[in-house]
């Protein structure tokens, strides 16, 4: 059922719902109306009696009573009627077998008193009060159901609208069309709505570029250690080339420049799925820095670089195995772009709720102009084009640092080198 016909099936039925109230409201009303209305004539009746058995009214005269009125006396004589004397004969007939009440005056009984059935609705001045109140009700109700159907359809549409162009924007989604822009239009609701699914298209939208370029990209380094490869093995196959240890040594590089990517597309994919939950654990912070140089201390020692440690921090809360990656990542870089004799560094302190690690190398700073992109997935600009590495490093290392609930941060000048920042909460993720 659509949007509009429920909207309509509820408004007519809160309009059926009301008209039964106001019927019920009505009769009760109508009821006591008619209860209070027999009181006042009974007590008219009552006092009209009284007058004429004590002679402070004329007998003969016009009795001022709506509706038929007998008065006795003690011994049960019809005394006066409000009908003329001419009918007494007849009002005594017709009242005889009414319900005579009593009349009293200053306490003692002076005689009798009989009415005719009183009836509400043929009281003449009630009759037109009862005409005017079923013409305002049928007109209100007529009213009132034009209104109704009205505010069902303006408040139907300006529902249904807005839902019926976001259910075809997500069908267009789910046909692949991502290039259909959401509008935020209609209630408060769906115009949030519209608008999370705006920005739910677009990071879409992104993502599929950068599958594509991320697909073409890895293409791209497989395929040319891949003909390299090749090309060496089928020269020393056909006799071109001379098998010899540096044909073999390159190829090995090679084959593990392969493996190195394979591996870090195989950790970013892991770290990228929702399954991935972290193993947070106390981690000493002397032991970790001392065991993540020692990864490294022989590939420093062939470049003569010197390294130092700052640990500002007894203990952190963290995934160890997750975090050893990260840093270990970001030394490789370091180790990668430090020239002969350099120095690298690495701080680890605490600011407020947050752990810092820093690892700072004195190599060639990085271009401004890369800055904001050396965490892309596979981009090697100018700065490490001709170098080894996957070009995921430092995008593992910022998927790490944001499963962690933190960041990471570069900033590359001539003067500082490369600082490359890891930012963890320090309490427990």
């Amino acid at each position: 059922m659509t949007l509009v016909r429920k909207t309509f099936l509820v408004f007519i039925l809160v309009f059926i719902i009301q008209l039964a109230v106001i019927s019920v409201l009505l009769f009760f009303g109508y009821r006591h109306s008619d209860l209070s209305w027999r009181e006042i004539k009974d007590r008219q009746a009552s006092e009209t009696a009284r007058l004429i058995l004590t002679g402070e009214a004329d007998r003969t005269g016009g009795i001022e009573y709506a509706g038929q009125l007998a008065v006795y006396d003690l011994q049960g004589n019809l005394v006066a009627t409000n009908r003329g004397m001419g009918m007494r004969q007849a009002m005594s007939r017709t009242l005889s077998f009414a319900t005579k009440y009593p009349v009293t005056h200053q306490g003692v009984q002076i005689g009798y008193y009989a009415t005719g059935n009183l009836s509400f609705a043929e009281d003449s001045a009630n009759q037109e009060l009862i005409r005017s109140m079923i013409f305002a009700l049928v007109a209100s109700l007529v009213f009132s159901l034009g209104i109704a159907l009205f505010a069902a359809l303006y408040v139907s549409r300006k529902f249904s609208h807005p839902a019926d162009r976001i259910a075809r924007s997500l069908h267009t989604m789910n046909e692949g069309n991502l290039s259909v822009r959401v509008d935020a239009e209609g209630t408060d609701e769906m115009s949030r709505i519209a608008a999370l699914i705006e920005s739910l298209r677009r990071r879409l939208e992104e993502e599929r570029t950068v599958r594509s370029q991320w697909s073409q990209d890895v293409a791209h380094d497989l395929r040319t250690p891949v003909a390299s490869m090749k090309a060496q093995l089928e020269g020393m196959s056909d006799g071109i080339l001379a098998p010899s240890k540096d044909r073999l040594d390159r190829t090995i590089r090679e084959l593990g420049r392969m493996e190195d990517l394979i591996e870090s597309l195989e950790m970013l994919m892991r770290l990228e799925s929702p399954e991935t939950k972290l193993v947070p654990a106390e981690i000493d912070a002397e032991d970790f820095s001392r065991e993540l140089f020692q990864r490294f201390e022989a590939q420093m020692l062939r470049k003569n670089i010197r390294y130092s440690r700052m640990i500002g921090i007894e203990t952190l809360h963290a995934d160890e195995q997750l975090l050893m990656r990260s840093c270990a990542n970001l030394l490789a870089n370091a180790v990668r772009h430090t020239e002969d004799g350099g120095h690298i560094e690495l701080r680890m302190n605490v600011e407020g709720t947050d752990v810092f690690l820093q690892v700072t190398n004195s190599g060639k700073p990085i271009p401004p102009e890369e800055l904001p992109r050396v965490f892309e997935r596979l981009y090697r600009g100018e700065y490490a084009r001709n170098s080894a590495g996957s070009g995921l490093g430092l995008t593992i290392v910022d998927r790490i640092a944001r499963l962690h609930g933190g960041s990471v941060s570069i900033a590359s000048t001539e003067k500082t080198g490369t600082v490359v920042t890891i930012r963890v909460p320090r309490l427990p993720v």
